[in-house]
């Protein structure tokens, strides 16, 4: 305020006037306390400080400047600017904002522009094109003449009212356009199945695409705001509107805060996706979330968690679904279903969360419970299918600690493409309540932001219900306390929470006696119900807590022990409570255990971590152990070094510890464990792999003292530098191991130190027929390593023998001669040879700097028929390498021409309209034939290739113009996640991947197309080329105009299963 009124700048703060009144003398030489004048002035000021802000902080900002401003989605199309133009628009309207204030003149806001509908809509159609399971029936509960235009998401109040939040400004709002997106309510007054009532609750929002419904408020998430708003006044208006936290991410708007959801316990969770980076004040310091991730609020305290930090977890998650006992999942727009409990912890340490349930265009999730629904669908769960127009189902089963899923006939498909479920609930009647979003365009990035087949004027609400019946809602905001809490018994999961949310608005001193009465009778998930009560109630009880981590129900006992991280040191004897609940007969309730130790500050809780890695673990106690191990490593490891941690006989648990912590101040600890005897064979290995990544190099000595190590432990040499001490004779004890895998890692150590002693050796078991063949294969890429000039006709030799050693004898010839592998490789790939064989020769050639060019320059003089050519060239296409001089190579003997075919958008017209009247079932055995390639790469429901995109929805999830674009020009717009970046390491191998940025901006390359391992590639990175194009070729453009109708037809067909 000081600094705006020294600049005579008008200030406001809250509703004063402050130096605006004094502006307004200046201006007009009298003075008008809350005036006409005054109010005008303060509406621009405000005007001006939101046009500033949306130029400063602008929404889709990585589309604007980041990675992303050079997809389709940013780019001039359809007589509109690029949003970079459009943004570059804003400082001309902050500019007039600020003149009108000076002449004190009215400013006003442009008018958005008219708003763009699907010609298809047709609700006949749209119903006559549903198919839904047996023993249920659909029906339209509202659209858009409700005002429910383009919903994203569904709620209801304890009364039974429901909430809908839409938006018809995404994905963009129009520079310097008032922000007017709702949240409707809806009601059924007369029980028909249909809304009769519409009113809007609040408007003037901006792309809420997170909303939830709490006790006495609505709470909102739109870019890089979470609101609360509530009604007061009794009205049904929102009256009252709150900023609570702020600080969000806002880099692309189909990743911000989304798919609000409560957990049992009262704490409110969300999803944020890639491209947004959140960095919100709290009253608990700054809590932050890089990329894609799932916050955590407990409203009362404004205690903020961002879990699975800089992708961690699904790149871009929109739904989070709580089962009966508090175990959490989390849905994929793109990559499939996680089990999320295991990443409870705000760990910042990097470490990848398994997925359980397979990719898909997942939006929105809910889990069944409700008597209306057949007993064995209780428990069920349910996602919005989008891509697939569908709502999928699935149950769990226990695997472990976590969960498997068993996959259900879907609850719902349509034939319309414009049907997209983005959200499922289960409401207060017991029917299942749908969000379509209507709209033919899904994709965020890859169609143009302002495209005019975005539908912004529809949207539907359909109800799904029972044929037996639903219930009536349930009257809980006039119930009394006794009545709440025996609504804590009723089968229906909504029915539970909202009882719950009710009793929170009551007086506590009148709820609590009442719920401790209650809760002495209860048991098994009744007695949860109380706990969950309290925890939103946030009053801890020892007593109520014991009796549920007694419970015969190992589900219930897991989650008392997550109730015990919660409560924390207000329980008594809580580290005594954990290690208890660490050696629990289930492995679910040992991982609540290890992730509740790392909720406590308390120095101590690392001897549950140490107990749960006494008994068995699964990869989920796995990686519960290894974040809460880094993630309290602040409070534990000091104490550990002053020797006032006493582990007593928890020898298995620390070597766990010690192996999983990779800090170099425990090196000495892992020493004397090392060499003490104490601990058994496999502790010792995974001591001495532990000392092997983190220790000194002299450290690699005390590990060869050891003896016989295992090949794990020998290949964690690899990544140290060669040590000064002599390692040959153990290296060469190592090739005799009986253990072929031992044998083979030493001779890959071998070569990777250059360990020259160990050359005669290879070429020993290189010849040597009664040597393994796996064995051999490495002894012939140890010779390439080891030797000199005298190696190049012994490998040649070799290179020419048997097919299994072919592909390892020219790869180890690579290593002393290009040129002469080059030649050798040509002659071997004229001839018979495995396909496989064929895929590891290309791919080292491609995979060594200069290779390629050598390889193509010699099949280029080799008279390869054309039937070997396609051969080669459909392995080639197959491993989802680009190498330029190759692919030209293979092209001219396959007598496929280099593509030539220019873009031309009349062009993509015709084959959208030839496609459309093409012959299917011949476009399908055109795709699975090996002449288009397509089957290698692509997957189709359960056939195909993993290294591009799955297919069996993107008739759907894709415009018609965009599959002809990206089949007839692949590198013309690449798909977001498989663009290629190729990186030349400094000896020599060449990589081919996709980069990801981490957190501390290191590169990470994932080495395997289809997503596996990744390689850290900073530190021995020589050059960087990226993107160097898509990994399909434009193989399409080879086939006729009546081959390509017919393809077209075959892949608009595909709308998922």
């Amino acid at each position: 305020a000081s600094l705006a009124k020294s600049k005579k700048i008008p200030f406001i703060t809250g509703n004063q006037a402050d130096s605006v009144e004094a502006f307004i003398l200046g201006l007009t030489g009298k003075t008008e306390p809350n005036g006409p004048t005054y109010e005008q002035i303060r509406s621009t000021v405000r005007e001006k400080h939101r046009l500033w802000v949306e130029y400063w902080r602008p929404t889709n900002w990585k589309c604007i400047f980041g990675d992303d401003s050079k997809r389709i989605f940013s780019k001039a199309s359809h007589g509109r600017p690029s949003i970079q133009e459009e943004w570059a628009t804003y400082p001309a309207l902050i500019q007039a904002a600020e003149n009108a204030i000076q002449k004190g003149a009215p400013w006003n806001a442009p008018a958005p522009s008219a708003l763009t509908g699907s010609k298809e809509a047709n609700l006949k159609n749209e119903l006559a094109s549903f198919e839904v399971l047996e023993g249920f029936e659909v029906n339209l509960f509202a659209d858009e003449s409700k005002g429910i235009a383009n919903p994203l998401s569904v709620r209801w109040d304890a009364n039974g009212c429901m909430y809908v939040a839409c938006s018809d400004a995404y994905p963009q709002i129009e520079p310097g356009v008032q922000g007017n997106d709702k949240v409707i309510t809806l009601r059924d007054t007369n029980g028909d199945g249909r809304a009769d009532e519409s009113m809007v609750f609040a408007d003037g929002l901006r792309i809420p695409t997170g909303m939830e419904v709490g006790p006495d408020r609505v709470y909102i998430g739109q870019g890089t705001e979470l609101l609360t708003l509530r009604d007061t006044t009794g009205d049904g208006h929102a009256n009252e509107r709150r900023t609570l936290l702020t600080g969000f991410g806002n880099g692309d708007s189909h990743q911000t805060s989304n798919s609000f959801v409560w957990s049992p316990g009262g704490e409110l969770w969300w999803c944020q996706g890639d491209g947004i980076e959140s960095r919100v004040e709290t009253p608990f310091g700054v809590s932050s979330l890089f990329q894609a991730g799932v916050f955590r609020l407990r409203p009362n305290e404004l205690r903020l968690d961002g879990l699975l930090d800089d992708f961690m977890g699904p790149g871009n998650p929109w739904g989070i679904a709580f089962d009966d006992y508090g175990q959490s999942f989390v849905i994929d727009g793109a990559g499939g279903v996680s089990y999320l409990t295991p990443a409870s912890i705000p760990a910042k340490r990097r470490l990848r969360l398994p997925r359980i349930g397979k990719p898909g265009g997942y939006c929105g999730i809910d889990c069944l419970g409700a008597r209306t629904f057949p007993d064995e669908m209780q428990g069920e769960f349910l996602i919005g299918d989008y891509k697939k127009n569908q709502i999928s189902r699935f149950a769990t089963s226990d695997d472990g600690a976590g969960f498997k899923l068993d996959w259900k006939e879907p609850l719902l498909r349509s034939k319309h493409r414009n049907f997209r479920p983005i959200d499922v609930k289960v409401g207060p009647d017991g029917a299942i309540y749908v969000v379509d979003w209507y709209n033919p365009i899904t994709c965020h990035q890859d169609d143009f932001y302002r495209h005019p087949d975005r539908d912004k004027t529809h949207g539907r609400i359909w109800r799904i219900a029972p044929k037996k019946g639903i219930l009536p809602s349930p009257n809980l905001v006039g119930a009394s306390v006794l009545e709440l809490l025996e609504a804590l018994r009723a089968p229906e999961r909504w029915t539970r929470l909202k009882a719950k949310q009710v009793l929170v608005g009551r007086e506590v001193a009148q709820v609590l006696p009442a719920a401790k009465t209650w809760a002495k009778t209860a048991e098994g998930r009744d007695l949860m119900e109380v706990i969950t009560l309290l925890e939103m109630l946030d009053q801890p009880d020892s007593e109520v807590l014991k009796r549920l981590l007694a419970s015969p129900d190992d589900r219930a006992r897991a989650y008392g022990v997550r109730v015990a991280g919660r409560w924390g040191e207000r329980i008594e004897n809580i580290v005594g409570l954990l290690e208890h609940a660490a050696e629990d007969r289930h492995a679910r309730v040992r991982m609540e255990a290890a992730l509740a130790s790392a909720a406590l500050p308390d120095a101590r809780t690392i001897l549950v971590s140490a107990t749960v890695a006494e008994e068995p673990r699964d990869r989920w106690i796995n990686y519960a152990f290894a974040q809460a191990v880094h993630h309290t490593k602040e409070n534990w490891l000091p104490a550990f070094q002053r020797g006032e941690l006493d582990f007593g006989d928890r020898r298995r648990g620390l070597t766990a510890l010690l192996g999983a912590v990779e800090s170099k101040h425990v090196l000495d600890e892992v020493r004397k464990l090392l060499l003490s005897n104490q601990v058994d064979e496999n502790a010792q290995m995974a001591l001495a792999r532990a000392l092997v990544a983190v220790g000194e190099n002299r450290d690699l000595q005390t590990v060869f003292q050891l003896g016989q190590l295992d090949a794990a432990t020998i290949r964690a040499m690899a990544s140290r530098k060669r040590p000064e001490f002599d390692v040959s004779d153990f290296l060469e004890s190592l090739c005799a191991s009986k253990h072929v895998e031992d044998s083979v890692a030493a001779l890959e150590l071998a070569a990777k130190w250059r360990i020259r002693e160990l050359y005669q050796t290879a070429i020993r078991l290189a010849r040597s027929s009664q040597a393994d063949p796996q064995l051999r294969s490495a002894a012939m890429r140890a010779m390439g390593a080891l030797g000199n000039k005298e190696t190049i006709p012994l490998l040649k030799v070799m290179a020419g023998k048997s097919a299994n050693p072919k592909p390892s004898a020219i790869i180890g010839l690579l290593e002393v001669d290009q040129a002469e592998a080059a030649k050798s490789a040509a002659d071997i790939l004229q001839g018979t040879i495995q396909n496989e064989a064929i895929g590891k020769i290309l791919g080292a050639f491609a995979g060594r700097e200069g290779g390629g060019p050598l390889l193509a320059m010699e099949l280029a003089k080799r008279k390869i028929d054309r039937t070997q050519g396609k051969r080669l060239q459909d392995v080639w296409i197959g491993t989802g390498f680009v190498q330029e001089a190759i692919t030209e190579a293979l092209e001219a003997i396959a007598g496929w021409p280099v593509a030539s075919l220019k873009f031309d958008e009349d062009l993509v017209r015709r084959m959208v309209a030839a496609g459309r009247k093409g012959d299917r079932a011949r476009g399908q055995i055109l795709f699975e034939s090996a002449r288009a390639g397509c089957m290698a790469c692509h997957k189709i429901g359960n056939q195909g290739g993993m290294i591009g995109p799955e297919l069996s929805a993107v008739g759907s999830g894709v415009p018609a113009d965009r599959i002809v674009t990206e089949v007839l020009w692949p590198a013309r717009q690449v798909k977001g996640g498989y663009a290629l970046s190729r990186i030349t390491m400094r000896d020599g191998r060449v990589l081919q991947g996709y980069l990801q940025e981490s957190r501390d901006k290191k590169l990470l390359l994932l080495r395997d197309f289809a997503g596996a391992g990744m390689h850290e590639v900073e530190a021995e990175m020589v050059s960087k080329e990226e993107p160097i194009g898509s990994l399909m070729p434009p193989t399409a453009q080879s086939l006729s105009r009546d081959e390509l109708s017919d393809l077209f037809a075959y892949l608009f067909s595909l709308v998922g299963k």
